[in-house]
This record gives structure tokens, C-alpha cells and sequence, in this order.
């Protein structure tokens, strides 16, 4: 990716210097300005193409560090909180990037609460079935699942 933002970016400066060139020999009246237009439009669009296509990239390359970042801390906090006794704003800034608390329902007269864990997103418990399916599952293939630290 960022090899790709590279080159972009290189290209980018080379169609500006090739626009000017473009403009210098239409001033010298070595190209018409029927084809100074064709020319300039072409490399419009493909600078245009270019300028977002590397906005994107740097996009997903933070995005990317982020959630480096994100996970390089989620591997830290359970080592650091291995023995929770009691819930501090620490603990709680360390495996939880933000909690949403919703309306209250009407019908029902309950809050509905999101917890965005770090490097996790939004978690949705899973269900008995689900849980006994996956230690069934880790049961039957151990070495699928060992983790190293």
C-alpha cells in the first residue's frame, strides 16, 4: 500500500509538470488549443483518479495502524489485568474504547447499552449452544487453537 501511495504520488508530480509543459507549448503555438484541451482533460481525470486513490490509502494505512495499536494494547491489558478485584477507570480506558447507552424502550422499559471493546468492536455474547460448540471444537483440535505469548 505504501508503495502504491508512492508511485501515486510520484505520477501526481509528474502530470502537473507534464500539464505545464502542455500550457508552455500552447503558448508557443506548437499545439492547438483543441488538442492543449484534450490533453489537459485527460490528465485531469487521471490526477483526479490518483489524488483519491491515495487519499484512500493513507485512510486504510492509519486505519491499519490503528488497529496495530489497538491490539498491541488488548494483548497488554489481560496480562496487566489478569486478577481483576475491583473495576477502575484504568481497567476500564484499557479494554474498553466506548460505551453507548441508548434511550430507554418504551415497551420493554429497558436501556439497551453497547460496549466497544479495544481492537474488538462492538461484542455480542454468544449463546450456550455457541459456546459449547466451540470448546467442542477446540477439544477436537487443540493444536488449531494453542496460542504462544
Amino acid at each position: 500500500m505504501k508503495q502504491t501511495i508512492s508511485t501515486s504520488e510520484r505520477r501526481i508530480q509528474a502530470i502537473d509538470k507534464a500539464i505545464e509543459g502542455l500550457f508552455e507549448a500552447n503558448i508557443s503555438g506548437k499545439i492547438t488549443d483543441e488538442r492543449f484541451t484534450k490533453m489537459t482533460a485527460n490528465y485531469k481525470k487521471e490526477q483526479r483518479e490518483l489524488l483519491e486513490l491515495v487519499a484512500d490509502g493513507k485512510k486504510k494505512l492509519l486505519d491499519a495502524e490503528q488497529i496495530k495499536v489497538d491490539l498491541r494494547l488488548l494483548m497488554k491489558a489481560p496480562r496487566d489485568y489478569t486478577d481483576i478485584r475491583q473495576l477502575t477507570p484504568e481497567i476500564v480506558n484499557a479494554l474498553i474504547r466506548r460505551i453507548e447507552v441508548h434511550s430507554k424502550d418504551k415497551e420493554t422499559k429497558k436501556v439497551k447499552v453497547d460496549i466497544y471493546f479495544t481492537a474488538v468492536g462492538l461484542f455480542t455474547l454468544p449463546t450456550g449452544k455457541e459456546m459449547q460448540a466451540a470448546l467442542e471444537e477446540i477439544r477436537q483440535n487443540p493444536q488449531q487453537f494453542k496460542i504462544s505469548a
